[in-house]
């Protein structure tokens, strides 16, 4: 049975396709299968999909798979009936709630990336009332965390932020997710920052969140 994770705020710029993308290589290196559903009409993760293939740096992972195209609502929607995957990760786009609620109808956790920002973490309410909106009337089921995402490291933003974030009565992942050089080249690539900096900052805080999702959904 597959368990299905969305990637979602209702803001664009917070992180969501980087998350996505990341999160799924870093579950197919502790090979589990993993398939990436790109549900952001912009298309973020099919473009990267496709760049890794085009580099013959990139050793291509088997356990995860890749949408070519973003799906419509009605294609996630088929996800109640899943492929044979251990995990879906699901990018959704900003500010389209037909395929959030569709996603969000599908999944069994959902993030809520937030940037250290007092406007994106407003901006995280609409997402968390359409989740709240869909659980009323017992068409959502999924667990929510709230995660900050492009933290700026060296300041007190990201304290800052998880003190604001608190105030969503929404449990917070512990793994924060840095904005680093490492992260923005490896997208350039196609590649995961697992695979172009194994060895860096940001692969670790990757590491650490895919461990981190793992517990959420045992516990769940």
């Amino acid at each position: 049975m597959s368990q299905i994770i969305s990637i979602a705020n209702q803001k664009g710029g917070v992180g969501k396709s980087t998350i996505a993308f990341n999160l799924g290589v870093a579950l197919a290196n502790s090979k589990h299968t993993v398939f990436v559903v790109d549900a952001d009409p912009q298309g973020t993760v099919s473009m990267w999909a496709k760049a890794r293939t085009r580099h013959e740096s990139n050793k291509i992972n088997p356990n995860i798979t890749f949408t070519e195209n973003p799906w419509t609502p009605e294609e996630i929607l088929k996800l109640a009936q899943p492929p044979d995957y251990e995990f879906i990760i699901i990018d959704c786009g900003p500010a389209n709630n037909k395929a959030a609620k569709a996603t969000l109808v599908v999944s069994d956790l959902t993030i809520i990336p937030i940037s250290p920002s007092p406007l994106d973490i407003n901006s995280a309410r609409s997402t968390i009332e359409l989740i709240e909106e869909g659980a009323s009337r017992g068409a959502t089921k999924s667990k929510i965390y709230l995660l900050i995402s492009k933290k700026i490291v060296g300041t007190n933003l990201a304290k800052e932020a998880r003190d604001t974030c608190e105030m969503l009565k929404l449990p917070i992942l512990k793994t924060e997710i840095s904005q680093r050089i490492a992260l923005c080249e490896s997208a350039i690539t196609g590649q995961s920052v697992l695979e172009y900096a194994p060895n860096s900052m940001a692969a670790e805080e990757f590491i650490a969140l895919e461990k981190e999702v793992k517990k959420c959904l045992k516990q769940s």
